[in-house]
């Protein structure tokens, strides 16, 4: 069954374009949906890292009170290996170095298999050299791959950074109850990345009311 105006509604926020400036969205509502699943998208050019945080508001013509939130996803990757000079799994947080110049951050390290996030944008290769902060070595196994996978992080003081590299999505989820008594509209602020090519859309979801066509977000 379809499940786009049954189970889900998709809001555009930020138009895809050469963005330029501090970045502010649409306000939507979620007085008639139980779950904002908010999406970035950043595309080959991003002129820097910028912040990410969201406003929260008793109606959509303003959201002027700060919104907390402490997860959000980020674009990972995937790269196994081999020989490594220790059998300790290298810890969250590690970088991980390809001696190409490929850099990533270590979610998890499963043995022999790494769970990253905050690609460089540099190809791993096969066979290189790997070196961790941690004082690990190995041996890259391929390249990475798996570039589509989403690895969940913390924020910090309810923001986290649109990293300086391109190609990658963040994914911030938000549940009415996350809003707090009296507050049912967030919006969306993203602070000046210099010339991005940038999207952001939200899925709805959890409607409080089932309908053919169902209720708007953008309105009250």
């Amino acid at each position: 069954m379809e499940q786009n105006n049954n189970k889900h509604v998709m809001v555009p926020l930020l138009w895809p374009d050469s963005q330029d400036g501090a970045l502010v969205s649409d306000i939507i509502s979620l007085k008639n949906y139980r779950q904002a699943d908010i999406y970035i998208m950043v595309g080959a050019v991003v002129g820097k890292a910028g912040a990410v945080t969201l406003q929260k508001g008793t109606a959509v013509n303003s959201a002027a009170t700060a919104c907390a939130f402490s997860r959000y996803k980020s674009t990972g990757f995937i790269l196994d290996y081999d020989a490594p000079s220790v059998d300790t799994p290298a810890a969250a947080g590690e970088t991980v170095t390809g001696g190409g110049g490929g850099i990533g951050y270590v979610y998890k390290d499963l043995g022999g298999r790494l769970i990253c996030y905050a690609h460089n944008g540099r190809t791993f290769v096969d066979n290189e050299t790997l070196t961790f902060s941690g004082g690990k070595t190995a041996t890259a196994n391929g390249i990475q791959k798996n570039e589509d996978i989403m690895v969940p992080l913390t924020a910090t003081s309810n923001t986290f950074n649109i990293a300086a590299v391109g190609n990658k999505c963040y994914h911030i989820p938000i549940s009415a109850e996350d809003l707090g008594d009296g507050y049912d509209c967030v919006e969306l602020n993203i602070a000046d990345l210099d010339t991005t090519e940038l999207a952001a859309f939200v899925i709805l979801s959890e409607p409080r009311y089932m309908a053919e066509i169902p209720e708007t977000a953008i309105y009250d």
